[in-house]
């Protein structure tokens, strides 16, 4: 089911579709070592077994808690991947980038890892809580670009996890201010990647409406809204790791989105400033400057 949001694609998507299926041999990152942050759970874990699906050489595990690593680790124990596990914090900037000098060149980067404050309103919130979404959801992206991005091979596809509500009014959203505004920065944060790394593929990446940890700490009940499945999320992920996606470098995409009908559109998505942060009623695009 489609909530009542626009999309670039008449088709949408709540669960995962031949076109994305990490076992097309169109899709397969034999040979790629492949970095997922915040992969003990959720997302981050079903991201981790898509990759190893689609036959990737080396999955790199990284997360706050050891024993929930070790755990996306034996769901990978029968597949052909290489997997090393880190248990640091993406916060840890001394860690961070300690870890990238024990993997080395990489092809993929996800930055699953997030953090979401206690829904409340901006005036009542508690400051240590509400930025505490700025250190994992803003901070940990330039940590990691800092540590990463010099060690990627050319052609490296780097991705955060967006959320589509920060498009949204605030009013349809109270209380969740720390966790949006910090979204729309890292969201920025890509285009600004993208455009100063000619060579990387960055993009942002709403995953859908997924049952995890950080949804329900929005306060959302999964019962009322259309969810989707993880496996949507992560195996999107696989097929944006391919060279014929470079179109849509600097933008943030939704998982729901068909991904042929994005194909079909790539020239009029990568010339405009379609799927970027901009000001509303003010679209500036150079090429018609």
């Amino acid at each position: 089911m489609q909530p009542p949001f626009p999309s670039p694609t008449a088709t949408w998507h709540n669960e995962s579709y031949a076109a994305i299926d990490p076992s097309n041999s169109n899709l397969s990152q034999a040979g790629k070592t492949v970095i997922i942050t915040g992969a003990g759970s959720g997302i981050g874990r079903a991201t981790a077994l898509a990759f190893a699906k689609a036959g990737a050489a080396r999955l790199i595990l990284t997360g706050r808690t050891e024993s929930t690593l070790q755990e996306t680790e034996k769901l990978l124990a029968e597949s052909k991947s290489e997997c090393r596990v880190f248990a640091v914090s993406a916060t840890d900037e001394s860690a961070m980038h300690d870890v990238a000098k024990q993997v080395g060149a990489w092809d993929v980067l996800v930055l699953a890892a997030a953090h979401i404050s206690s829904p409340s309103k901006i005036v009542e919130t508690s400051l240590q809580d509400w930025w505490a979404d700025y250190e994992t959801n803003v901070k940990s992206i330039i940590i990691a670009s800092q540590a990463f991005i010099p060690s990627a091979k050319p052609g490296a596809a780097l991705y955060t996890l967006a959320a589509g509500a920060a498009a949204l009014p605030p009013a349809y959203t109270p209380g969740l201010s720390g966790y949006l505004v910090s979204k729309t920065a890292q969201t920025k944060i890509i285009e600004f990647l993208a455009a100063e790394n000619p060579d990387l593929f960055a993009c942002a990446v709403h995953p859908g409406m997924v049952d995890t940890g950080i949804f329900r700490g929005s306060g959302a009940d999964p019962s009322q809204l259309p969810m989707d499945s993880v496996e949507l999320s992560a195996n999107f992920l696989v097929w944006l790791s391919q060279p014929k996606t470079k179109f849509l470098s600097g933008k943030m995409v939704w998982a729901n989105w068909d991904v042929e009908e994005l194909e079909a559109r790539q020239d009029e998505i990568k010339e405009s400033p379609m799927m970027t942060v901009g000001c509303q009623g003010w679209p500036y695009s150079p090429a018609a400057a």
